[in-house]
């Protein structure tokens, strides 16, 4: 649900983006409900790159896997697209070194693994009074900007 509310943000955000006064009307405002931590200024955890690179693995395989997603939105898609294909490079990369840091503490893959989506799981949780599309979208803002370091304002 968290990917492809990423998606959804990622596609409505190019739309909103040509025209500037819906964008500014549209954007949600920062919750100061959401549970995960803000871009990273510290190294992340072992859990949160398995995490964040498992999120960001299936995005890029979502963009390599059904351009016809992106073709029907024209330029913009192929853009989209094209950075869901970096999110997609980013993910393996911080996979491998979750796996790595997993390796050196004893662990088999697949625990890491395991680990990573408890901690999306657990700091993704619903806020008391949002619908399941709000809480969809603020917990996709808070694993994009953790996870790719991008701050969205």
């Amino acid at each position: 649900m968290i990917a492809a509310a990423l998606v959804a943000s990622l596609a409505a955000g190019s739309v909103q983006a040509a025209t500037p006064e819906t964008a500014k009307s549209k954007a949600p405002a920062p919750s100061a409900a959401s549970r995960l931590p803000a871009a990273p200024a510290q190294a992340m955890s072992s859990e949160e790159k398995a995490g964040c690179g498992a999120v960001l693995v299936i995005l890029g395989q979502v963009s390599t896997s059904y351009p016809q997603l992106f073709a029907k939105q024209g330029q913009d898609g192929r853009g989209i697209q094209f950075v869901l294909e970096a999110f997609g490079a980013k993910g393996r990369i911080m996979m491998d070194e979750a796996f790595e840091d997993g390796a050196q503490r004893g662990l088999k893959p697949s625990k890491v693994y395991e680990e990573g989506l408890s901690f999306l799981f657990e700091n993704a949780q619903p806020v008391e009074g949002e619908t399941a599309e709000q809480g969809g979208r603020r917990a996709a803002m808070a694993l994009m900007q953790r996870c790719t370091g991008i701050q969205m304002d």
